[in-house]
């Protein structure tokens, strides 16, 4: 397929195993992840990856009155990204590293939906990375992730307030329900958010 960008950016959102097999897993979750990689492989350009990465007494958490089990805590192997991203990609630098990697989710007394939240070890924010938008090669931002109703919807209507064009790879998406799925897309379409 053909980039409309001079300066594409590819956010990787939430590909963790908790949402892959674990606490939260999601469906079309594998199928995800490899499109993803795929997707990488066969369209080169800069890749940020936005993590959960809660504290164990995260205010999401049901033992602390939140609506979700346990998941993506801190330095657990349900928090870390999904291997195939650091075997299965054929330029080692679009690897997860200190780089590319946005943490969200790491107040325990606030949840963070989106990843235009996610903020690297060094503070610089998603939208540092990205670029400014709003300019003649303002980049082109194009999603993957988990989960489409959550995390997903979040990111792309804050990508979409902060005046990016954002694309939705629709085989590289997990979701909690497939009506969920659909009907969140539906919706980004009216957006203006392209799904390829």
């Amino acid at each position: 397929m053909k980039i409309d960008s001079t300066n594409p950016v590819h956010v990787v959102v939430d590909m963790l195993y908790d949402f892959i097999d674990g606490t939260l897993a999601c469906l079309n979750s594998e199928e995800a992840v490899y499109n993803s990689v795929k997707f990488i492989n066969e369209n080169p350009m800069r890749i940020a990856y936005v993590c959960d990465h809660h504290p164990a007494n995260h205010c999401s958490f049901s033992e602390q009155g939140g609506i979700w089990p346990p998941h993506c805590i801190q330095g657990t192997h349900g928090g870390s990204i999904h291997n195939l991203y650091y075997t299965g990609l054929k330029n080692r630098e679009a690897a997860p590293s200190p780089e590319n990697m946005f943490l969200k989710g790491e107040d325990p007394k606030s949840e963070q939906y989106s990843g235009f939240e996610g903020i690297r070890k060094d503070g610089k924010t998603l939208f540092d990375y990205i670029g400014k938008p709003g300019t003649i090669d303002s980049p082109v931002v194009y999603v993957s992730g988990i989960a489409t109703e959550f995390c997903i919807n979040e990111t792309v209507k804050d990508l979409l307030k902060a005046g990016y064009k954002v694309v939705l790879i629709k085989d590289a998406l997990g979701y909690v329900s497939h009506n969920g799925h659909l009907e969140t897309l539906k919706k980004l379409e009216e957006y203006n958010v392209t799904l390829i």
